[in-house]
């Protein structure tokens, strides 16, 4: 899977996402936010304190402030880990990387928070990086001392279980992802396959075997020698209904009736061929003459009948076609009284 080309999106919808973050923040007491692979934000802010919210009012506070998000983000993704830091507004965040496959999609940021065992060492760097901005200093203190300070040991812990849930529900979406994706490579091969079944029954339904073809047109050229007369008039007209019926029927299936029909005149064309060596039987159930069948089903079978029943012998051969309703099914049945097949053969069919 390319998991390159991926967004966090693709793997998780925002919303879930969104009610995750929301939650994980009140309950540890940090704030946290998700970005892309490029730093950019796809989620809401959560939980964030006055405080930065007072640094990102001003331009250069906004700058230095999402800066300092994507430099963490690309430290987390370098080791490939939750890396914790102090942010460029003095407050302990950390990054927690969410990658897929070893790949970095993006990371989920969290902190803002003052660690207990050095409350007052992050309070005082807190006011001497922010009072520069414009910021006033009564406000920003007030503000900077409402924050309940955490233990770290408790911070580093709970960035460490967001990287592990937040990984796992990635990883999940990926999962699906890639169960999608090969669902529709399995209905897109089962849509060629059957695209396939149905250029190979037109392309069946579209030739004529050549030794068929080949020796009627030489049964043309010589009957037309013999008589100026009505057998070759047969042959033409029977060998014409015969193509046209193979090339005009691209769709699946004709009535019965019609195949029978053109059953019967491929067995005239041969008969004109064989004399008196082929003979012929056709029975066909009238309350099945509109029984609907694939076009073409028959006649390689008929043909199949004359090439290696009949050619081979001298004596006279009958092919019989027939059409039977048997209990609640269409028997279609070609056979014929030629040279036959030996035992062996039938029985490795």
């Amino acid at each position: 899977m390319e998991t390159e080309l991926l967004q966090i999106q693709d793997l998780i919808d925002l919303s879930l996402l969104q009610r995750i973050q929301d939650t994980f923040a009140k309950a540890m007491g940090v704030a946290a936010v998700t970005v892309d692979r490029t730093g950019k934000p796809v989620t809401q802010t959560s939980n964030f304190c006055k405080v930065c919210e007072m640094i990102r009012s001003t331009e250069v506070g906004l700058a230095r402030c999402q800066h300092c998000d994507a430099e963490g983000g690309r430290l987390a993704h370098r080791r490939q880990e939750p890396y914790a830091y102090k942010c460029d507004g003095g407050f302990l965040d950390a990054a927690a990387p969410i990658i897929i496959d070893g790949q970095y999609v993006g990371c989920i940021l969290c902190g803002q928070v003052i660690p207990s065992d050095d409350q007052e060492g992050f309070v005082q760097d807190i006011m001497a990086r922010n009072v520069p901005l414009g910021l006033p200093w009564d406000s920003l203190e007030e503000e900077v001392r409402k924050i309940e300070p955490l233990p770290r040991g408790r911070f580093e812990a709970a960035v460490e279980m967001l990287s592990l849930m937040a990984n796992h529900i990635m990883e999940k979406g990926a999962a699906n992802l890639v169960q999608d994706r090969l669902l529709r490579e399995a209905q897109e091969r089962a849509a060629l396959q059957t695209a396939l079944q149905e250029a190979q029954l037109r392309a069946l339904k579209a030739q004529i075997n050549p030794h068929f073809l080949f020796n009627s047109l030489t049964l043309l050229g010589y009957t037309a020698l013999e008589e100026d007369a009505p057998r070759t008039e047969e042959i033409a007209y029977s060998l014409s209904d015969l193509l046209r019926y193979s090339l005009r029927n691209i769709s699946t299936s004709v009535d019965l009736s019609e195949e029978i029909e053109m059953i019967e005149q491929y067995l005239a064309i041969q008969k004109i061929h064989f004399g008196n060596r082929l003979q012929s039987e056709i029975r066909l159930d009238p309350s099945l003459k509109s029984c609907e069948i694939p076009c073409m089903i028959l006649q390689p079978l008929v043909e199949n009948a004359v090439i290696h029943g009949v050619e081979p012998l001298t004596r006279p051969v009958t092919i019989a076609v027939n059409a039977l309703r048997e209990n609640s099914h269409l028997l279609l049945e070609v056979c014929d009284n030629g040279t036959g097949m030996d035992s062996e053969i039938v029985y490795a069919l």
